[in-house]
């Protein structure tokens, strides 16, 4: 009998074109050309057995491995929440400067705390006031309508030196629009918190808090600008048709500022940042 390439001489099957199993030849088994579990002692396949690459993901079936099949390092990955991360990425358009926006583990707050969710965050920072960065989704959020967000929440991560500087050093919530309104095709939605904890982290409730303000031209007319301050209420009230281009995170252009901010809500949905990338919930 012939055996694929991929595999040793001493005769190895595929079953369920998952697992890759070793026996001797000559078997009763091997012979009437059907091998079952049934069939295979226990612990007896190894490593040496196999090709390297002739077991790879597109031979496991999904679901067939568990944490305890696995080494002590790689458990905890396997049956992980849909990682979401391919559309949300460095706003590179609305990055100015030195402005830097970046996926990371930790920081953990004093006292040892660590982030709200799993191990990580996106890491912010400027390096002057002309700095901005930006880290967002320009995929799921376009064309939904602004009436249609009534919950947004997340929380940052500061130190004392960003404090020092002014109490409102912090990063912001954005949601690009097309107001549809007066005229107007574009504009940004822009949540400017007034204060966190320093060396802490410090959920900021974006939902009710008057914090809210347009920029541009329609933030003129819509009289939520940089001066007055809206609620998210009464910014969806000035432009009742507006709809979404995009969702995110955007610090500067203001103040120096080097921080993080984790599990950014809008509505019933949270959106972990993680190192290795974004995690719905």
């Amino acid at each position: 009998m012939k055996f694929p390439s991929a595999f040793r001489s001493r005769g190895v099957a595929v079953v369920s074109g998952a697992l890759v199993l070793t026996v001797a030849a000559g078997g009763s088994a091997l012979a009437s050309g059907k091998l079952t579990s049934r069939d295979i002692e226990n612990g007896t396949i190894r490593a040496i057995d196999l090709a390297t690459g002739s077991v790879n993901g597109r031979v496991i079936r999904d679901g067939t491995v568990a944490g305890r099949d696995l080494k002590p390092g790689l458990r905890g990955r396997i049956n992980h929440p849909a990682y979401v991360g391919e559309n949300w990425s460095v706003v590179d358009r609305n990055v100015i400067g030195n402005g830097d926006a970046f996926l990371r583990s930790g920081p953990s707050a004093a006292g040892g705390v660590a982030p709200p969710s799993g191990i990580g965050s996106l890491g912010l920072r400027t390096g002057a006031p002309t700095d901005k960065a930006a880290f967002g989704d320009q995929v799921d959020f376009a064309g939904q309508p602004l009436s249609g967000i009534d919950t947004v929440s997340y929380y940052v991560f500061t130190t004392g030196e960003n404090a020092s500087t002014a109490a409102n050093n912090l990063p912001s919530v954005a949601f690009e629009v097309n107001p549809h309104a007066s005229g107007r095709t574009f504009s940004t939605l822009v949540f400017s918190p007034t204060q966190a904890d320093p060396n802490a982290w410090t959920k900021l409730d974006a939902s009710t808090a008057r914090g809210w303000f347009y920029t541009g031209a329609f933030g003129t007319d819509s009289g939520c600008n940089q001066t007055t301050f809206c609620t998210l209420a009464e910014a969806k009230a000035a432009a009742p048709d507006a709809t979404l281009f995009t969702a995110q995170i955007t610090k500067g252009r203001d103040f120096a500022f080097s921080g993080a901010v984790d599990d950014l809500q809008i509505n019933s949905t949270v959106y972990d940042f993680e190192p290795n990338g974004v995690v719905q919930r």
